[in-house]
């Protein structure tokens, strides 16, 4: 199975915290990383109907390249790139995961209440902060594949030293100390830190930091239309006018009893920027040479049912002590994930998940390739749905549109 089990290294500024002597390791799953990944990114404000065709390109991009680059086994995660940038960028993804990960099991905590910090006006600043049991935590991660940590410790300490959060708990860092394929040393996980202030309680709800981090998967699993409703209150604290349409998800995947809803994405949508120059308007022959080019990969990603009712029902003690099961199922060429949010990932090779095929099939595939190939030659059709105005009551709507109709009448 695709799982690491890292060992933990207090370093010597974090050995006199109880806390931390409680975990000797922790576990992290492949899919796993990619899901905290897409985590690091920020969440939309708003997302136009154009956008569809980059975001159901963006997240088979983005597991491709973890695919291509993270191996993980039992004792060891490889960083395979040998490219200098890239290199880089999957050593901080999987810092992050790291850093993540250690936490939820420390703290015993849903992911979704880590809250990425902003830039503050005065000082430095660490990357997540979380409220549990009114204390306030914050976190610094990285990721190298260097065989010493000590000038990522010497950072870490003075952003903690710099950082103006006078009402936190505990702040601390962890390095993820992850391998090149070359060499033999054990995958470890580093903590550093200074001493806890014990008289620094808070209390402050997480509602809001929860739904922005469901918001994020939301931006890629939701209609434009009805995310951009979700959204626009939420990012100004209206959370009471926040809510979430189930009807205009593209599929609900069943797994283990309960029902997620989400969106589906193919390798073959990944866009690439001679597709308009190779492929005119030609759409089957694109979806032949791209199916040729990355074989036949789907993923879907959803959120639990409970979720999208406890947003709608605006049910705070839902969210107060919401935990999903941790579970990892890897099957010949099916790989779910469902992660203690309740966010699931399913990803099958090769039509082996009859399910996915059945929400998502080679049909819907061609059809999106089409939307992205017009988008892209700059083929816009018109709606042609009956207009629900009043002065058009019943005419087809002429909104030119990528897809196969406006939004307002999707």
């Amino acid at each position: 199975m695709s799982i690491s089990k890292p060992k933990i290294h207090i370093d010597a500024t974090a050995k006199d915290v109880e806390l931390f002597k409680e975990k000797s390791e922790f576990e992290i799953c492949k899919p796993e990383i990619f899901k905290y990944g897409v985590m690091a990114e920020e969440v939309p404000d708003h997302i136009e109907d154009s956008d569809f065709d980059y975001l159901q390109s963006k997240i088979p991009a983005y597991e491709l390249l973890h695919d291509d680059f993270i191996s993980v086994q039992n004792n060891r995660i490889e960083n395979l790139s040998k490219d200098d940038r890239k290199q880089k960028v999957i050593s901080e993804i999987i810092g992050v995961a790291f850093g993540i990960k250690y936490t939820v099991e420390l703290l015993q905590v849903s992911p979704n209440m880590f809250k990425k910090i902003g830039i503050p006006t005065k000082g430095k600043y660490l990357d997540y902060s979380i409220t549990h049991m009114q204390k306030k935590y914050e976190l610094e991660t990285k990721g190298t594949i260097g065989r010493y940590y000590s000038r990522f410790k010497n950072d870490i300490l003075k952003k903690k030293k710099d950082s103006n959060s006078d009402n936190v708990y505990l702040k601390f860092g962890t390095i993820a100390m992850i391998n090149c394929p070359s060499d033999n040393k054990e995958c470890r996980c580093i903590i550093v830190d200074d001493p806890p202030n014990e008289n620094n309680n808070v209390d402050e709800s997480s509602l809001q930091v929860q739904l922005l981090n469901y918001g994020l998967f939301l931006s890629y699993i939701l209609d434009s239309k009805y995310y951009n409703k979700f959204i626009k209150p939420l990012k100004i604290g209206k959370i009471k006018k926040v809510k979430i349409n189930k009807g205009k998800f593209f599929g609900k995947y069943r797994f283990l009893g309960k029902d997620y809803y989400g969106e589906c994405f193919d390798y073959r949508l990944i866009r690439e920027d001679l597709d308009t120059l190779k492929y005119n308007d030609d759409h089957n022959q694109a979806f032949k040479e791209k199916t040729q080019k990355f074989g036949v990969t789907k993923l879907f990603i959803g959120v639990e049912e409970s979720v999208v009712d406890a947003i709608n029902s605006k049910d705070l003690a839902f969210f107060d002590n919401y935990i999903s099961d941790w579970k990892l199922i890897e099957e010949f060429n099916i790989t779910k994930f469902l992660d203690r949010d309740g966010i699931l990932i399913i990803k099958s090779k090769n039509g082996e998940d009859e399910e996915l095929e059945k929400i998502f099939p080679e049909e819907e595939v061609l059809k999106r390739l089409g939307y992205s190939n017009n988008q892209q030659l700059g083929y816009a059709h018109e709606c042609g749905a009956p207009c629900r105005s009043r002065e058009k009551k019943g005419k087809p709507c002429e909104v030119r549109t990528y897809r196969s109709a406006c939004h307002f009448h999707r």
